[in-house]
């Protein structure tokens, strides 16, 4: 009998503690919601609400606001203390440790705040680069064609950064647009030489040099700009000009089909190709390249010429 009895209670009394477990883990619950609004008081919806805790290294709570910016999470155990981060695009994050109230439900509002609006409270200190600011100052300057104080403006930023390539190609670029060629050469040689790949320098120096009348210099730059641009149709030309002046029409054609390819509209071009294709006796190739040279240019320079090749080839 009294085993009979034993398996009838042990069940009973089994769920009883099983009972007893849950309500105890019931109790130890703590409950939390609120609601996320900005610097201006309205209500931010989609914000990531992370529960995490030091003291359990893979407790993890997602959730986020609805568009009323309202937001709630339960978590198991409120004996432990809770990491709650708040996050949004375009938003400074919040981020509070906070223990709850063991089976409480408790309400929780906070405020995210927009950059501008962290800034506009004093929330942030927003720290200005003396650099950046005399800089970013010159490019403003110089967009606004104020010539003058861009490159006061971007002397300044050399003087603070005198390490820096960037300030210097800026302040040469200024100046060359002033036409201040001993200023454009100054800064131009400096930016170049802290960053020698810094080509875009090169025609700005090269139009300096060739102002101030030093051939060298020009020849020097013409020499690194053809470099650095070797499929530059007008370089190209200049090469092939070059070498049909030399009477080297075998070397100069390749180039020339080459700039034509390249820029078909280039005038110029097309004509010095149908001169080098009659020399190269390519009477046809010579008959196309002049036709489209008067098509090109029907008031240019040398369409009496063409049109005499052309009429001499009928």
């Amino acid at each position: 009998m009294k085993s009979r009895i034993a398996r009838l209670v042990g069940p009973a009394l089994a769920a009883v503690l099983l009972l007893g477990t849950a309500s105890a883990l019931a109790i130890a619950q703590g409950r939390i919601q609120g609601t996320v609004t900005d610097g201006l008081g309205k209500p931010v919806p989609d914000v990531k609400v992370i529960i995490t805790t030091k003291e359990l290294a893979k407790f993890r709570l997602e959730t986020k606001t609805d568009k009323d910016g309202h937001w709630a999470a339960i978590v198991g155990d409120a004996t432990k203390k809770y990491v709650f981060h708040f996050e949004k695009a375009d938003y400074f994050p919040y981020e509070e440790e906070k223990k709850l109230t063991i089976g409480g439900n408790e309400t929780w509002d906070i405020k995210i705040l927009t950059k501008e609006q962290a800034i506009q409270t004093g929330a942030v200190e927003v720290k200005v680069d003396p650099y950046v600011a005399a800089y970013n100052g010159a490019v403003e300057l110089f967009r606004a064609d104020d010539l003058a104080g861009a490159l006061a403006k971007a002397e300044e930023a050399i003087a603070i950064a005198p390490e820096k390539g960037i300030a210097y190609d800026l302040a040469a670029k200024v100046a060359h647009k002033a036409k201040n060629w001993d200023k454009t050469i100054e800064f131009g040689e400096k930016a170049v030489a802290i960053e020698p790949d810094d080509i875009a320098l090169f025609p700005v120096l090269l139009d300096a040099y060739r102002n101030k009348g030093d051939k060298v210099k020009v020849a020097e730059y013409e020499k690194k700009f053809a470099a650095a641009n070797p499929d530059n149709p007008d370089i190209l030309y200049n090469q092939a000009v070059e070498l049909y002046n030399k009477n080297d029409f075998k070397s100069a054609e390749p180039i020339l089909r080459k700039v034509v390819e390249l820029k078909p509209d280039f005038a110029k071009a097309q004509f010095l190709l149908g001169m080098t294709c009659v020399n190269t006796n390519k009477i046809p190739d010579m008959k196309k390249h002049l036709s489209e040279y008067i098509k090109l240019d029907p008031k240019g320079a040398d369409v009496s010429t063409a049109k005499e090749m052309l009429d001499a080839f009928k």
